[in-house]
């Protein structure tokens, strides 16, 4: 559900320089594509003017100037919808195998906020997946507790020393689809004493092919449709 509070320049500012300083992981599509950009994170911000976005690589095929786009940041447990209008981007002088710097216009549309729990699609009401993680040469058995289009949460029952940004691979059977391969980059770990699934571990996907992650994306839709059904209690 969209955020009701108004928000006014000072208030996104205050949330953008947060998200920048937490390092939060920023996700951005072009308007009417499917394709997501989804592991990139704001580098500088010029409130009412400019958002700088870091961590695109050489590889990626970057939208040009001047499209109409969509970015989404996680905030912990909230979601931050953006559009907005991309700009030049900032090469490195003397860098030209350095990956830009996306520059995007100061938003001027109405910031959409949601609870993060809105967007989750395997919630304490839904059965947790069964999933494999492979890690620094080694398989760990686990549970994928949330799976949305940008990440994924899992919990396991053993320790695993894993440390922010290290890259690992899941593996799990998503009903309906198939086997389900996918590399993720660590964005949060916990360890919860007395849980059945002690260790927890917050993944951003990363380096999704086009057939996976339209894979995902009918995935999600799927389950959020049967959530939506089974909440209206039909």
């Amino acid at each position: 559900m969209t955020d009701p509070l108004p928000m006014d320049e000072r208030r996104l500012a205050n949330m953008l320089e947060q998200a920048r300083l937490s390092g939060a992981s920023v996700s951005l599509r072009a308007e009417g594509e499917m394709r997501m950009l989804g592991h990139l994170h704001l580098h500088a911000l010029k409130p009412g003017a400019t958002l700088q976005l870091a961590g695109a690589k050489l590889r990626d095929s970057l939208p040009p100037a001047g499209t109409p786009v969509a970015l989404t940041l996680i905030l912990g447990e909230e979601v931050l919808t953006l559009r907005t209008t991309l700009l030049e981007p900032l090469i490195q002088p003397g860098e030209p195998l350095r990956p830009a710097i996306l520059q995007a216009a100061w938003p001027t549309g109405s910031p959409e906020l949601h609870p993060r729990r809105d967007v989750r699609v395997a919630t304490p009401d839904l059965t947790p997946l069964e999933a494999t993680i492979l890690f620094d040469g080694q398989s760990f058995p686990a549970k994928l507790l949330n799976l949305t289009e940008l990440g994924m949460g899992l919990g396991l029952p053993v320790p695993l020393a894993c440390e922010h940004h290290d890259l690992m691979e899941v593996s799990t059977l998503l009903p309906g689809t198939g086997d389900f391969q996918v590399r993720g980059e660590v964005r949060h770990s916990e360890v919860l004493p007395g849980d059945q699934l002690p260790t927890r571990i917050g993944l951003v996907l990363v380096d999704l092919e086009p057939e996976t992650r339209e894979t995902l994306s009918r995935f999600v839709q799927a389950r959020r449709l049967d959530r939506s059904f089974n909440i209206r209690g039909h």
